[in-house]
């Protein structure tokens, strides 16, 4: 079975057309060309394709069957074109991206969707490390971007830049002493323990607690979760991320008669200065960083 691209063309146009001339005016061929085509490819499978009886070519039923086939494989055709246009330009055949599992990935989707719509033949691979982890599978190499919370201070070798704001709240189990107090001065916080994140990552900062009190570190803020729902502690965190466990009443927001202003925790991209994206990153670094 020897059959052509240029057949499946053929094949495929007259059975979207209607007629071998309507399908000759859609490829810019000569109709000869198109029966010619057609009839090898019959030959070629040995069915036949079209019924020719009436005055239109009409599919019969393996022509129905194997039209199926024929758009699929031409549908391949065009995207390894497309992969081989896309190699040709330096398009990178993969990213990795990571990003903290704090972070709603749904506020990423709109740039991923036409990130999907700019690179369709790229592979996207996306991690979600627990806290500032991100930033040593960048450093290693294991992912090529980043998505964290921002830091004072980055190891050498980073860019980054901002791409966003998360509203960051204090909360606590439903059963915390905090939880009935109306108005909460920052003496009684003191008084608790605070559930704080850390990291495994060397070079980055520690995020510090409150003067006179006591913590608990945990590289997870599912596990800081877990635990403030037990009624270990209470913890600043975002919004976004105990939205669900707010509305169902597993974590209570604490009211700070201090805080005058909402906290804001900025969201950063960061990437390696020793290994320059390519398009694809480039692309998505420029998107990202616009929407802030």
């Amino acid at each position: 079975m020897g059959f052509s691209i240029e057949q499946l063309q053929a094949f495929v146009a007259a059975a979207e057309q209607g007629s071998f001339s309507a399908a000759a005016r859609c490829l810019g061929k000569a109709q000869s060309v198109i029966s010619v085509a057609v009839q090898n490819l019959e030959i070629d499978c040995g069915v036949e394709l079209f019924d020719r009886s009436s005055r239109a070519p009409v599919l019969t039923e393996h022509g129905r069957a194997l039209l199926r086939d024929a758009r699929a494989i031409l549908q391949r055709c065009e995207q390894m074109h497309a992969s081989a246009a896309a190699l040709g330009q330096g398009v990178e055949t993969r990213l990795c991206l990571a990003i903290d599992a704090a972070i709603a990935l749904e506020s990423l989707a709109p740039q991923l969707i036409d990130f999907e719509q700019a690179f369709p033949h790229l592979e996207l691979e996306l991690l979600n490390p627990t806290s500032q982890d991100v930033a040593q599978l960048v450093s290693s190499g294991r992912a090529d971007l980043g998505v964290m919370f921002e830091q004072e201070f980055y190891p050498r070798g980073f860019n980054f830049t901002g791409i966003d704001h998360v509203e960051v709240i204090a909360v606590a189990g439903p059963g915390h002493p905090l939880a009935a107090v109306p108005e909460i001065q920052l003496a009684d916080l003191e008084q608790y323990r605070q559930l704080v994140p850390t990291t495994r990552s060397p070079g980055l900062g520690r995020q510090p607690v409150l003067g006179g009190g006591h913590c608990w570190r945990l590289e997870s803020q599912y596990g800081i979760l877990a635990l403030l729902r037990a009624g270990f502690g209470w913890a600043y965190l975002p919004r976004s991320f105990v939205q669900e466990a707010l509305a169902s009443g597993q974590a209570i927001q604490l009211q700070l008669a201090f805080q005058q202003v909402d906290i804001q925790a900025g969201i950063d991209l960061i990437w390696r200065r020793d290994r320059a994206p390519g398009p694809a990153g480039r692309w998505l670094i420029e998107r990202l960083s616009s929407q802030l």
